[in-house]
């Protein structure tokens, strides 16, 4: 008899969620070994990782730690030979190729500075591809700030992420081969050490939640009082409302 191993339960819980949640360390060993999703939410918006911390236990969130680094490897090996093809069908452009900017802002006082800003800084040579950030993320209703490069090096067989830390001066470098993988010598590959574990454990575990219920969106109006009009602005050439 087959079961839909990500069926829900009447509060939003997967089995993975459930075991973790009452801390069955083999239950929840046995649903990973067959490939349940490390990376859903319930309905509360707590993912399994969140949930393993909450348990206290080490080797459980070591387990849900490992598991979640190898799924989101398999999807990154995944989706390479796609990101290649796209790469090679990009007409040949100068190093660096223009500047692309990318704001978030408000006109409403205060709002502007939550929003996040930013201008991405993006260079592409053949099957290479370089982007300057300084927007890193959001953690404990803070936008992180610093100054970052990631790199990708395609090649024929394989793939080279790199992120580079330049205000601390590391580099973080990934080598993804498009070759099958044995999962046993994948899973290893992503066995977290114990500082990552404990960096886990002593960390608050919280989550962020975006109430969208009372947003709307109007279009920019130009003028002076009886007299404005919907704004325009010609974007890549064309005449756009905004």
């Amino acid at each position: 008899r087959q079961a839909d191993i990500e069926q829900l339960d009447p509060r939003g819980r997967t089995p993975l969620h459930l075991a973790t949640t009452l801390g069955h360390l083999e239950c929840a060993r046995v649903l990973l070994k067959h490939g349940a999703d490390v990376g859903k939410e319930n309905r509360s918006g707590w993912t399994v990782l969140q949930e393993a911390v909450s348990t206290r236990d080490l080797e459980l969130v070591q387990l849900v730690l490992r598991y979640r680094d190898y799924q989101r490897a398999i999807k990154r090996l995944a989706g390479i030979p796609i990101l290649l093809e796209k790469l090679r069908k990009v007409p040949p452009s100068r190093w660096p190729c223009p500047r692309l900017g990318y704001r978030r802002l408000s006109p409403v006082p205060l709002v502007s500075k939550i929003c996040p800003s930013d201008t991405y800084k993006v260079w592409k040579s053949g099957q290479n591809l370089r982007v300057d950030t300084t927007l890193l993320g959001f953690d404990h209703m803070t936008w992180q700030r610093g100054n970052r490069s990631f790199v990708f090096r395609g090649q024929d067989t394989s793939a080279v992420v790199m992120e580079i830390d330049h205000d601390r001066r590391v580099v973080y470098s990934e080598t993804l081969a498009l070759a099958s993988h044995d999962q046993e010598v994948l899973l290893a590959a992503v066995q977290p050490t114990e500082e990552q574990v404990m960096g886990r454990l002593t960390a608050p575990v919280v989550t962020t939640q975006l109430d969208t219920k009372n947003i709307a969106f109007e279009r920019n109006k130009s003028g002076i009082l009886g007299w404005r009009s919907e704004k325009t602005e010609m974007v890549n050439g064309y005449e756009a409302k905004v």
